[in-house]
């Protein structure tokens, strides 16, 4: 991507760094590194009890799979 590139041009780009990295995280226990950038891990989180709002009424929260992040320590000092 040059000096002529397009908003939607950027845009597709940066959506196909996403969903790589998706895709390489797809597994549990999965960890991307990208050097100086930082680490996505995909981390599952146990089921919970949690308050709901719209009803006033506690509820389960089942299991789930996430995509967390964590800053190269350049990143943020830069």
């Amino acid at each position: 991507m040059g000096p002529g590139a397009t908003r939607a041009t950027a845009s597709a780009a940066v959506e196909a760094v996403l969903a790589s990295i998706q895709l390489a995280t797809a597994d549990t226990d999965a960890k991307l590194h990208i050097a100086h950038f930082g680490t996505f891990e995909r981390v599952t989180r146990a089921p919970r009890r949690g308050y709901d709002i719209n009803t006033d009424a506690m509820r389960d929260i089942p299991a789930r799979s996430e995509l967390t992040f964590k800053a190269a320590n350049g990143l943020l000092h830069s």
